[in-house]
């Protein structure tokens, strides 16, 4: 039986987070049931990744999340910024220990999958999520905007939740005929906390023996 994310984690810092996160995402779908979550958090919850994400990120149809702020305050959580526009929010929370920052779009009209969502003590909740497939065309978009070791990484373990001749066979393809060195590939140890922490080279070549 794998231990809860709290007894894995390897830096009380990021347990706080981690708990912050789930206060957080309870808290939005008791305001918009369909958020859907993306991005590497949803990829380290729902698809059992193992390295740490900061950030929540989701997709929601509805607009009206005005009552996030008493909500939050409610429970103890302080809203250090809060900042509603027609396509996005931007939300930053604190509860003491840690922050987290939130972000909504409401312009993609993402509708999401069911999926556990695996919280800090071990427990579950289900929400709604980008599909692994999803997910590998949203990473590879982002790795090509900005060149984070991390985003590589996320691919490749996504990757082995997919079948080969499945949607996502011709943008690993062409993406695997050129990825260009991440600029940050140091920090990959700092947010990895179960298993190896394979090289920029290991995780193309990883990759390129089932896609390229």
């Amino acid at each position: 039986m794998e231990l809860p994310i709290a007894r894995r984690l390897r830096k009380k810092a990021q347990v706080d987070v981690a708990f912050l996160q789930d206060e957080i995402a309870d808290i939005l779908y008791s305001v918009e049931q369909r958020a859907v979550i993306h991005g590497g958090t949803a990829i380290w919850r729902c698809y059992d990744g193992k390295r740490f994400s900061e950030d929540l990120d989701f997709y929601a149809f509805g607009k009206d999340l005005g009552e996030l702020p008493a909500k939050a305050e409610s429970r103890g959580i302080k809203v250090l910024k809060f900042r509603m526009t027609d396509n996005l929010l931007f939300a930053g929370f604190s509860d003491g220990e840690a922050e987290v920052r939130l972000e909504v779009d409401f312009a993609a009209r993402k509708a999401g999958t069911l999926a556990p969502f695996e919280r800090t003590d071990g427990s579950s909740m289900q929400v709604f999520s980008l599909t692994p497939e999803e997910l590998i065309v949203e990473k590879i978009a982002a790795y090509r905007g900005r060149r984070l070791i991390r985003d590589l990484y996320d691919i490749a373990h996504l990757s082995g939740l997919v079948k080969a001749g499945q949607v996502v066979a011709r943008p690993l393809s062409g993406f695997l005929s050129n990825v260009a060195t991440p600029l940050d590939e140091q920090n990959l140890k700092a947010i990895v906390y179960s298993g190896a922490i394979p090289t920029y080279g290991e995780l193309v070549s990883s990759l390129r023996r089932r896609w390229g």
